[in-house]
C-alpha cells in the first residue's frame, strides 16, 4: 500500500473470537498515519476478573503491524473485527469491573490507551458481561508468581469477602494464599 492509502485507512479494532468463553484474550486498536506508520494499542484483557492484565503501545510499519501484531496476537481464525468505539468501551468496562474487585490495570495501560484518543466509547451500543456465574473468577495464569497470586487474593478478599469470587489456582499457589483457602475449598 502507498503511504497515502495508509493515511486514508480508518482506525480499526480486533478482538480474540473466544474472549468471553475463555475469559482471556487480546484487543488491538490501530491507527494508520500519513507517514506510513501504524500506531497500535494492544491489551490482554481478562474478562473473568483482572481487566487489563497486560498492555503495550507500538509504532511500526504497516507490514510489521500485519505480521508482528495481528499475525502473532491472533492464531488462525481467532480474530473478530469490532468498531474502535466498542473496543474502547470493552477495555474500559473491563477495567471498571476489575476495579470493583480492587484490581488496577497493568502499569502500561495508560501508554497503550493513547490509541483511544478521539474514540468515543459512548458511541458503542453493545454491552459486555464480565465475571463467570455472576462473580469474578480468578484463574491463575502460567506466568503468575505466588506473590502475584497472593496479591490478587488479598485484593479480592478485601473488596468481596471470602465468598464473593471464584478461583482456580495451582495447589502450590493455594498454600501461599493463606489457611482460609484449604484444599477442600478449591474450586
Amino acid at each position: 500500500q502507498t503511504i497515502f492509502a495508509m493515511s486514508k485507512r480508518p482506525t480499526e479494532a480486533w478482538r480474540s473470537a473466544a474472549l468471553f468463553e475463555d475469559g482471556m484474550g487480546q484487543i488491538v486498536v490501530a491507527r494508520f498515519k500519513g507517514s506510513g506508520e501504524t500506531e497500535a494499542g494492544v491489551f490482554l484483557l481478562d474478562t473473568f476478573c483482572l481487566g487489563v492484565k497486560n498492555a503495550f503501545f507500538v509504532r511500526v510499519s504497516a507490514h510489521e503491524y500485519e505480521t508482528r501484531i495481528l499475525g502473532q496476537m491472533f492464531p488462525e481464525g481467532d480474530q473478530l473485527a469490532m468498531t474502535p468505539s466498542c473496543a474502547r468501551k470493552l477495555v474500559e468496562d473491563g477495567i471498571a469491573y476489575a476495579r470493583r474487585a480492587g484490581i488496577e490495570p497493568h502499569s502500561d495501560y495508560k501508554k497503550a490507551a493513547r490509541v483511544f484518543g478521539g474514540i468515543d466509547a459512548a458511541a458503542c451500543g453493545e454491552s459486555f458481561t464480565f465475571g463467570r456465574d455472576g462473580k469474578p473468577f480468578y484463574v491463575q495464569g502460567p506466568h503468575d508468581s505466588p506473590d502475584y497470586v497472593a496479591h490478587v487474593f488479598r485484593m479480592l478478599r478485601a473488596k468481596l469477602g471470602l465468598t464473593g469470587f471464584h478461583y482456580m489456582v495451582t495447589v502450590g499457589a493455594a498454600d501461599e494464599i493463606g489457611p482460609e483457602f484449604a484444599d477442600d475449598d478449591l474450586e
